[in-house]
C-alpha cells in the first residue's frame, strides 16, 4: 500500500491528466481515434527530361546560331505550368547523359570546372526530385562526377552501377512519399559503359545487366511500401518502329510483331528498356533515355497481363515527358487505376523561364566567348552533311589527317585511318576559323585509339559500314531533290565512317554484306591475315554502332585528349588550311550519290573528276 501522501499526490495527477485530455481532446491520450487519412482518388504526375547533353539555352555553340526548339531554360516553362495544373502531386526525373555533350559541358569539365556546375545550378533551382546516371556522365571520370553529385540537391541512381567487391556504388532507388503516395524510383544506365568509355575513368566499377538488376530491387521496392514502382533507365527500347517513329501511333504497335519493328543494332544489354517492362512483375512506369527519340508512349504487358507504360522525351531539351497515373485507395494502399503519358514541346511558343535563365547566363556567356576564340585559316570552304558523305571529301579526310598525325605524334603511326561526319551542320567556311568551326565538324568527347586489326577484320567493318545506303534500285532511282532517300532511315549518320590511306568502293545495287568491290593497301589486294595499325576512336574501337568486328582487335594506345582538342590543334598549326591538298581520292560509290544528288548544283569535286 502507497503512503497516503504518494496516493493523494497519484490522484491528483491522474485527475490533472484527465483534465487536460477531455479539454484538449489529444488523440495520443486514451482510446481517441486518429483524424481519417484522406483516401480521395489522385492524379500522380511524373514529369521527365532526358539527354540534356548541358543544352542549357535554346543555342547551338556548333553553328553559333539559335536554336528555339532545345534548352532546359525553355524545358524549365513546361515544367512549372506542368506543376501548376497539379499542384503537390507531381515528381521531377532525369534519365541521364546530363553533363556532357556542348562546349558549355567541355569547358566546365577541362577548362574550368572550379565553379558549381551549370547543370546543377539550373536543376538545384527546378527541384529535381532524382537523376539516374547516364553512360555520358563518366566521361571526364569520377571526379568531376563525384563533384556534381555533391552539388546537386537530389541522389543520382544507379542501382547497377558496383564496386568490383558487389556494393552498391550509387544509390540504387529513391523511395518518396508524395501527396500521401508512396512512390519508388530504381535508377539504372545501360551497360554499355564499360564498352565506350576509358577504363581510367570508371575504375573499380562494374556495370551489371540492368534487367537483372530490375528482377533484385523491384521487389524490395515493393517490400518497403511502395505504392507505385517507376523505373528511371538510361536505356531504350532495342527495336524501332518499321514506320515513320515520328508517328505517335508507331509506338503502340504490337512488339511482338516483327513486321512492325527493326532492330536497332544494339550492344548486348544495351537497350533492355522493354524486356524489363515485359519481364519483371510490379513495374508501372519506365522512364527512358539513351536513345534519342520522341516516344510519347508505349504500352507493353508484362508476365501479369498488367500495362507497363514506358516513354522517352528526346534529347537535348527538345520536350517534356508527361505521366499522369490515376490513383485509388484500396486495401490499405494505393493503386494506380490508370495511366496516360504525352510529350510536351519545346517549340517557338515556349519561352525561357526567367529565373532558371538568369542563374546560369554567366556560363552561357563564358562558353561563347570560349568557343568565338581565333583558330586558324582555311583557303576555301570544307563543306560538310550528305555533299560530304556521299562522295569521296575533304572533310572526312582532314579528321582522319588528324588523327593520323596525333598517333604518329604519340609514338604510335598508323597505315590508315577511319573517321564519320556526326551531323549535317559540322563544316569549315573559307577565311577564318573559331574553335566553334573546329568543334563543330568533331561535336562528341570521344578520345584516339591506335589499334591492331588483321584484314578480315577491316573487311567485315567496312561491309558492315555499307548498311548505311538503302538498297540502290537503278530503275526506279529516288528523286534527286531528296539526297536523304539513299540512307537508311534508322541507321544513323555517325555510323558511316569513310577511310584514309586505303581504296576501296561499294556497289550500292547490291544487297547489304556483298557491296565492297575492291579493297587494297598500297595498290595490293587486302589478305586477310595481313596487319594493319589504325587510327579509330573509343567508341567505335570498343564495337560502338554495332561494329563489334573491332573488339577482336588489340590496342595499342589511347589518348588522354579528344579527338576535338587534336582537331582544333592540328588547324591552329596548319594555316591557310587548303582542301584540295587535305583530298585524297581513294574511295568509290557505285552509283556515284555525289554526281546524283549534288553536282548540278555544288559542282564537281577534286575526286569528282577521274
Amino acid at each position: 500500500m502507497l503512503p497516503s501522501f504518494l496516493a493523494s499526490a497519484r490522484r491528483a495527477a491522474l485527475l490533472s491528466t484527465l483534465g487536460t485530455c477531455a479539454l484538449l481532446q489529444l488523440t495520443a491520450c486514451g482510446d481517441t481515434e486518429q483524424p481519417p487519412v484522406d483516401t480521395s482518388p489522385r492524379t500522380l504526375r511524373l514529369l521527365q527530361t532526358s539527354d540534356l547533353h548541358t543544352n542549357l539555352f535554346p543555342w547551338d555553340y556548333f553553328t553559333g546560331k539559335a536554336d528555339t526548339r532545345r534548352g532546359l531554360t525553355k524545358v524549365a516553362t513546361l515544367i512549372k505550368q506542368a506543376r501548376a495544373e497539379n499542384p503537390n502531386c507531381n515528381l521531377l526525373l532525369d534519365t541521364g547523359d546530363t553533363i556532357q555533350g556542348t562546349p558549355l559541358g567541355t569547358y566546365y569539365a577541362l577548362v574550368d570546372n572550379t565553379p558549381k556546375h551549370p547543370m546543377a545550378v539550373a536543376m538545384n533551382e527546378l527541384r529535381y526530385d532524382a537523376m539516374a546516371v547516364g553512360n555520358h556522365e563518366f566521361n571526364y571520370g569520377l571526379v568531376l562526377l563525384n563533384k556534381f553529385k555533391s552539388e546537386v540537391g537530389f541522389p543520382l541512381l544507379g542501382a547497377n552501377v558496383r564496386r568490383s567487391d558487389g556494393s552498391e556504388a550509387l544509390s540504387p532507388y529513391l523511395l518518396k512519399e508524395v501527396c500521401g503516395v508512396k512512390v519508388g524510383v530504381l535508377g539504372l544506365v545501360t551497360p554499355g559503359v564499360t564498352t565506350w568509355e576509358r577504363p581510367e575513368n570508371i575504375p573499380g566499377l562494374r556495370f551489371d545487366d540492368p534487367l537483372e538488376t530490375a528482377r533484385v530491387y523491384v521487389p524490395k521496392l515493393r517490400q518497403a511500401g511502395a505504392d507505385v514502382v517507376v523505373v528511371a533507365i538510361h536505356s531504350g527500347p532495342d527495336k524501332q518502329p518499321t514506320g515513320s517513329a515520328s508517328n505517335p501511333d508507331s509506338w503502340l504497335a504490337d512488339y511482338s510483331d516483327s513486321s512492325k519493328w527493326a532492330d536497332r543494332g544494339n550492344l548486348p544489354g544495351e537497350n533492355e528498356a522493354v524486356q524489363i517492362a515485359q519481364q519483371v512483375e510490379g513495374i508501372d512506369v519506365l522512364l527512358t533515355g539513351h536513345t534519342h527519340q520522341p516516344i510519347p508512349k508505349m504500352l507493353l504487358k508484362n508476365t501479369q497481363g498488367q500495362d507497363v507504360l514506358l516513354i522517352q522525351p528526346n534529347r537535348w531539351g527538345s520536350h517534356l515527358g508527361q505521366v499522369d497515373l490515376s490513383l485509388v485507395y484500396e486495401g490499405g494502399h494505393w493503386k494506380v487505376d490508370g495511366k496516360d503519358s504525352k510529350l510536351l514541346a519545346v517549340d517557338d511558343s515556349v519561352t525561357v523561364e526567367p529565373a532558371v535563365a538568369q542563374l546560369v547566363q554567366s556560363y552561357h556567356d563564358r562558353t561563347l566567348q570560349y568557343v568565338s576564340a581565333p583558330l586558324g585559316t582555311t583557303r576555301a570552304p570544307f563543306p560538310g552533311g550528305n555533299p560530304a558523305r556521299y562522295g569521296d571529301s575533304a572533310l572526312s579526310d582532314l579528321i582522319n589527317a588528324v588523327q593520323e598525325q596525333a598517333a604518329e605524334e604519340n609514338g604510335f603511326p598508323v597505315d590508315l585511318s577511319l573517321a564519320a561526319l556526326f551531323t549535317d551542320d559540322g563544316m569549315l567556311p573559307a577565311g577564318n576559323i573559331t574553335l566553334r568551326d573546329a568543334y563543330s565538324i568533331y561535336i562528341y568527347d570521344n578520345t584516339l585509339y591506335v589499334m591492331e586489326v588483321n584484314g578480315s577484320i577491316l573487311r567485315r567493318a567496312l561491309e558492315f559500314n555499307a548498311q548505311y545506303f538503302a538498297r540502290w534500285n537503278p530503275e526506279a532511282p529516288p528523286s534527286a531533290s531528296t539526297p536523304a532517300a539513299a540512307k537508311v532511315g534508322n541507321v544513323a549518320d555517325f555510323n558511316w565512317d569513310l577511310y584514309s590511306r586505303i581504296e576501296y568502293g561499294y556497289d550500292l545495287t547490291k544487297p547489304a554484306g556483298q557491296r565492297l568491290t575492291h579493297l587494297r593497301f598500297k595498290g595490293a589486294d587486302v589478305r586477310d591475315d595481313q596487319v594493319f595499325r589504325i587510327a579509330i576512336n573509343n567508341y567505335r574501337a570498343s564495337g560502338g554502332g554495332g561494329y563489334s568486328m573491332f573488339k577482336e582487335g588489340t590496342v595499342l594506345w589511347t589518348s588522354a585528349d579528344g579527338v576535338r582538342d587534336y582537331v582544333a590543334r592540328y588547324i591552329q598549326s596548319h594555316p591557310d588550311l587548303d582542301p584540295n591538298d587535305v583530298n585524297t581520292c581513294n574511295f568509290t560509290l557505285t552509283p556515284d550519290l555525289y554526281a546524283y544528288f549534288f553536282e548540278a548544283t555544288l559542282g564537281p569535286t577534286k575526286c569528282s573528276v577521274r
